[in-house]
């Protein structure tokens, strides 16, 4: 007689390892030249298998992105109890809400590297915008974070709120983002051969703290 409790664990892990093996695979070799058959072999799965949890290589990469995107706000959210947050003002939470990117750089690059990479790929198969709901609430994270510094600095006055918080977000978050992607890709070559950027991100940090602190 099957038990049911013990088949649902042993699909939930499979799926987890579907889950860790195509982060992996895509992250580093990038979504498009990783193929459906490559995570299968990584997981010693047969390819049919793979296809009866996921129809299609495109919602195998949605459920990764979302799986990806809520641990790291798991561990946002770890940090800001471990840092009490609220005794902050919005001018130092501010800065630890920066070194959020700084982190995912120095300690995430296969995060930073798949964003990218599941970005173009996402465009490329023109998903919907019902397909990447659930997506798009996994990366809401940290534009939640943004927006609470923001209407804390309305009320003690230690940032700047004479502009929108999207175009301050835009002007902060999305920069942070992108810098950070193309050091984790290698993208940035001065003839030197650096491999760690973690200086000149804070040297980034420091600039938009200065344009932004009061």
């Amino acid at each position: 007689m099957r038990n049911a409790k013990k088949d649902e664990l042993e699909m939930k892990a499979r799926q987890e390892l579907m889950i860790e093996e195509g982060f992996r695979l895509f992250s580093n070799r990038g979504i498009e030249s990783a193929g459906m058959q490559e995570v299968a072999d990584a997981c010693h799965l047969g390819i049919a298998t793979l296809y009866r949890y996921y129809g299609s290589k495109l919602s195998l990469v949605l459920d990764i992105g979302v799986k990806k995107w809520e641990e790291y706000a798991d561990h946002i959210r770890e940090q800001q109890l471990k840092q009490n947050v609220g005794s902050m003002n919005a001018a130092q939470e501010l800065a630890f809400y920066l070194d959020f990117y700084m982190d995912m750089y120095k300690s995430h690059r296969s995060l930073l590297r798949f964003n990218q990479y599941f970005n173009n790929y996402v465009q490329h198969e023109g998903a919907t915008r019902k397909q990447l709901e659930p997506y798009l609430a996994s990366i809401n994270a940290l534009k939640k974070m943004f927006c609470a510094i923001y209407e804390k600095g309305k009320k003690d006055g230690t940032i700047r709120t004479d502009m929108s918080v999207d175009k301050m977000f835009a002007s902060t978050s999305h920069i942070m983002m992108a810098v950070g992607v193309r050091y984790a890709q290698g993208l940035i070559y001065d003839g030197e051969n650096e491999t760690d950027r973690t200086e000149e991100y804070a040297l980034l940090k420091r600039m938009i703290l200065r344009e932004f602190v009061l």
